[in-house]
């Protein structure tokens, strides 16, 4: 293959050892390179993507410690758009460590060079790779606009057309099927190149296509078929991984993730799938880990986000809830408030794209922790002073903040605001991650019985006392406080029907008395929704003689 020509090239080289930078330059600049930038760090490099648009980028893997990475800058450019479809990234690096590698290459760089390597090694691979990009430019321009049709379009001409790089092209081909939900067309174009020549990707491609046409059976067959001849591949194991998860074989499909990520443990997706399985299983030790190893990832990469924190705190109270050893619920309380306070500096929230208030989160999460105490005037007090600021700070409620007062508000009855704020979630539009809509899941099916009882003792008072049935509705009211004892709604529904009660006696009972003392406790002093405190407002001075 006749070697490029580097002259009109702009080459951007990122690498954090200064001496190392210096020397590859030199080396690019001796290909005929005229324009060579250099940066320092992933930070920088995306600085410097963001003013041009780079013909070739060679990237370190490793950037500095708590640094961006370079596959993490790869995702990131990629994703944003910073580079040009053809645009040739090569990482490169000294590690060949088995996890970082194939991290690497799950990322799909164009290449990938183990240091150190000579002048000659870089052009040819540099040539090599480039002169591949330029072949399938269009396809990647249709990426690029997310035009997948347009991606299967352009692919099928270059196969037609007998391009030398019908493997590349089938790859992406099959890729493409999937996103566009054509999985028989995968399997058509696939099937004649197996009976062929069974190569591993072939028939891990396969193996996914099956997978997503449900037949699970098979898709575990071929995977295995592949793991007997290389049993590196990672892929293989995610897709074992997910059929045992989809016929419920929870041990095996726990087993399986669990050797994917000793092999390759830097994709948050792979995390993401672990973290379902350990769910399936009720494994909160596992869930609160793939949280952990989520947030982890995610903070120097274009998957950041405060959402990631909010699931892993989340995931060590769920131990706490749910032991029974008092030792052990005291301990991930302990870690779960240590953790919420040690990364109150962390600097991921100075460079938050979204609403967010750490103060108010660390409220809410002070709220359940005081419900786990068994203290629920304090959490509840906790929950409403939460929300009343974020109902006055925020012009729209931060979405980040919802899923654990959503979960408070379900543990302390306060079933009314769960509800319309999960329906505000689900309308929002916003990709919910799958910890959120376990934990959503898991929030609501724990408390059906328990809200429907409520609702229908709360509904059967609010019917009875709107015929003027006050003692009938009162009662009501008294049979959903003791199922939502702290519920804001039936405390002031029960306050409005014990003033219709005291109008009917010359002398109130003690029993009464004490009920009105208790509600009337429940709601003083304390921020309320917009409706209730209008509501008691309107009742406060009336009722004050009888709780004074």
């Amino acid at each position: 293959m006749a070697h490029m020509s580097f002259g009109n090239m702009r080459v951007l080289i990122v690498d954090d050892q200064r001496p190392f930078l210096i020397l590859l330059r030199g080396v690019v600049n001796n290909l005929g390179a005229k324009s060579v930038v250099i940066a320092q760090n992933g930070e920088s490099a995306v600085a410097a993507c963001r003013k041009e648009k780079f013909d070739i980028i060679i990237s370190d893997l490793h950037l500095g410690s708590d640094k961006k990475n370079g596959f993490q800058l790869l995702e990131e450019v990629r994703i944003k758009g910073l580079i040009k479809p053809e645009t040739v990234f090569i990482m490169v690096s000294a590690d060949s460590e088995r996890p970082f590698v194939l991290g690497s290459l799950e990322k799909q760089p164009d290449d990938y060079l183990i240091k150190p390597f000579s002048q000659a090694q870089l052009s040819n691979r540099l040539s090599k790779a480039y002169a591949k990009k330029m072949a399938l430019k269009p396809v990647y321009q249709c990426l690029a606009r997310d035009d997948v049709k347009g991606a299967i379009a352009a692919c099928r001409e270059l196969i037609k057309e007998g391009t030398r790089y019908r493997q590349t092209c089938t790859q992406l081909l099959a890729e493409l099927y999937w996103r566009d939900e054509k999985y028989v067309e995968a399997e058509h174009m696939l099937s004649p190149l197996i009976n062929h020549k069974p190569l591993p990707w072939m028939v891990v491609a396969m193996a996914r296509t099956q997978y997503f046409m449900k037949k699970y059976n098979k898709a575990l067959t071929l995977a295995n078929q592949v793991l007997r001849v290389r049993k590196l591949s990672v892929e293989a194991h995610d897709v074992i991984a997910q059929c045992y998860l989809r016929l419920q074989m929870l041990e095996e499909a726990k087993n399986a993730i669990t050797r994917a990520l000793d092999l390759s443990p830097l994709s948050i997706d792979r995390q993401y799938l672990a973290c379902e399985i350990a769910q399936a299983q009720n494994d909160f030790h596992g869930i609160k880990q793939y949280c952990h190893a989520i947030w982890e990832l995610s903070k120097k990469s274009v998957h950041r986000d405060i959402g990631h924190l909010c699931s892993y705190i989340r995931s060590i109270l769920d131990i706490a809830e749910h032991s029974e050893d008092k030792k052990e619920r005291n301990k991930f309380k302990q870690e779960a408030a240590l953790t919420l306070h040690r990364c109150r500096n962390d600097d991921v929230l100075s460079r938050l794209d979204e609403p967010f208030d750490y103060g108010i989160f660390e409220t809410v999460i002070g709220a359940r922790m005081s419900y786990l105490d068994g203290k629920l005037i304090d959490a509840k007090r906790a929950l409403a002073e939460s929300q009343h600021k974020l109902n006055t700070e925020f012009d729209d409620y931060p979405l980040v903040l919802a899923p654990d007062s959503i979960k408070v508000m379900n543990d302390l009855g306060e079933y009314e605001q769960a509800s319309e704020l999960t329906q505000k979630l689900r309308d929002s539009g916003k990709q919910l991650d799958p910890n959120i809509r376990f934990m959503l899941a898991q929030s609501e099916s724990g408390r059906s019985q328990l809200k429907q009882s409520y609702t229908q003792f709360n509904q059967q008072g609010v019917n009875l006392y709107n015929e003027g049935k006050y003692q009938a509705a009162y009662e009501q009211f008294q049979h959903a406080q003791k199922v939502a004892p702290v519920n804001t709604g039936v405390a002031i529904n029960l306050l409005q029907c014990l003033l219709k009660l005291f109008e009917g006696m010359e002398k109130p009972t003690l029993e009464l008395l004490s009920s009105c003392r208790q509600a009337y406790k429940l709601v003083a002093d304390m921020p309320l929704p917009e409706n209730h405190q209008k509501k008691f407002d309107l009742m406060k001075d009336a009722l004050k003689r009888y709780v004074e």
